[in-house]
């Protein structure tokens, strides 16, 4: 296959849609010698914050030395960004290959075992890791955890968690706590267990139970020795334990995802992975992610983020209103977001703090029509709201609404990263002139 035909093999699979489950995936990797039991992981999930909290591992873990791979979802620039090795996406030519080689065992599988999207990019990434004999890999789980097509791998090193809250309620239950359970299935003995200190009290008794019940010992870092020196967009500096750190993302959130990443490493430091202070301070420092409050611009402002639940919204609304402080203007904010999503509860959160929003379809087949997203932000109380017909005719209206004010892209990855080549094509032409 090239590049594209692989492309385009991947996108035919979407239409089975989402199955959880770990025997299709399990069978699969049998029939290739099983590469993932060659591997050493680190495992992470979450709700939010899992993305930014694996990379900063990942560029630790490079920084001293280690070739580190990292599988990571949902696609945000290109696929080939979802599988790297010390930060760098696998080759298109290597990615074509991978996908060549699964989908002759896919071939083999028959309809009834046949692997969905997800789970045939699991076993790419993991079958590439394997090849390329990194020291160790970073997995991010796609959704949940028990289930998910990551947890294929043996017991991890880390079982790592970032803040838990409620998503994707139809496949892992109406309560955090139901959530938290589905997560917590990453956790195999001998593993150690990471929580972020942001973690809520509910998510945390089931974490500590399901360690429990393995005879495992619960790591968090203290919030509470830590001081936030700076936070801006695009830049978050605090000092813990009479060390500065920087983190290239912004929102005082970032803290507690760079907190849990040092108490990561701290743990894995026992199992032989040796990570100095100047290590974790470089690696901090490198662990820049796309759309996630990507500072695009800053004259004028243009920020892109991907947060699509209200307790990532919550967080988003924090940096609006710090926004609107700063710069004695409300912001323009363009929206897409998925219909699986609570996307009610996002508009009401947002629809105070924007001076108008745009609206648009993202490209996705579970998205939300922009018709319907514009009634939630009215009926929330928004106090101007448009839907454009395209992604390409959101941008220019909402740049055209925005003039000088600052413009938030978010909603989801699937808006934020199709808007990403517009607002970077605006901002080259803003340094040209």
């Amino acid at each position: 296959m090239t590049y594209r035909e692989a492309l385009d093999y991947c996108a035919a699979l979407q239409t089975g849609g989402i199955r959880l489950g770990l025997e299709r995936l399990q069978n699969a990797l049998a029939m290739k010698g099983d590469p993932h039991r060659r591997l050493r992981v680190v495992h992470v999930a979450g709700t939010n914050g899992k993305g930014s909290t694996a990379r900063m591992i990942q560029c630790i873990l490079t920084a001293a030395g280690y070739r580190v791979g990292m599988f990571s979802s949902p696609a945000v620039t290109d696929v080939c960004d979802t599988v790297t090795l010390d930060g760098v996406g696998v080759s298109h030519e290597r990615f074509a290959a991978l996908i060549t080689e699964w989908a002759a065992v896919q071939n083999a599988l028959g309809e009834e075992g046949a692997l969905t999207e997800f789970e045939l990019l699991t076993a790419a990434a993991l079958t590439f890791f394997a090849e390329e004999r990194v020291d160790i890999c970073v997995l991010e789980c796609g959704m949940g955890g028990r289930l998910d097509a990551t947890n294929v791998c043996p017991p991890p090193l880390a079982a790592v968690f970032a803040p838990i809250a409620r998503d994707h309620a139809a496949f892992l239950g109406d309560t955090v706590e139901e959530i938290a359970f589905q997560k917590s299935g990453i956790i195999k003995a001998p593993c150690a267990v990471v929580t972020s200190p942001a973690q809520s009290p509910d998510v945390l008794a089931v974490l500590y139970e399901a360690a429990a019940e393995q005879g495992l010992s619960v790591y968090m870092p203290s919030r509470g020795a830590v001081t936030v020196l700076d936070s801006r967009l695009g830049e978050t500096r605090f000092m813990s334990d009479d060390t500065v750190y920087t983190v290239p993302l912004g929102g005082e959130f970032q803290v507690d995802n760079a907190l849990t990443a040092l108490e990561t490493v701290r743990v894995l430091a026992t199992r032989g992975f040796a990570v100095s202070a100047e290590h974790c301070r470089n690696g901090l420092a490198a662990a820049s992610l796309p759309c996630r409050q990507e500072v695009i611009c800053r004259a004028p402002l243009i920020v892109l983020d991907g947060a699509h639940n209200p307790h990532g919204v919550a967080q988003t609304a924090e940096e609006l209103r710090r926004m609107t402080a700063v710069f004695g203007a409300r912001p323009i904010l363009l929206y897409g977001m998925l219909r699986d999503k609570d996307t009610a509860a996002c508009a009401a959160l947002l629809a105070p703090l924007a001076e108008a929003v745009v609206c648009c379809t993202p490209p996705s087949e579970r998205a939300l029509e922009a018709a319907q997203l514009a009634e939630q932000f009215a009926a929330a109380g928004t106090r101007a709201v448009h839907t454009a017909a395209s992604v390409e005719q959101a941008w220019e209206m909402a740049r055209s609404l925005a003039g000088d004010k600052p413009l938030f892209v978010g909603g989801s990855f699937y808006t934020a990263s199709a808007i990403r080549p517009f607002a970077l094509a605006f901002a080259a032409a803003c340094d040209n002139n």
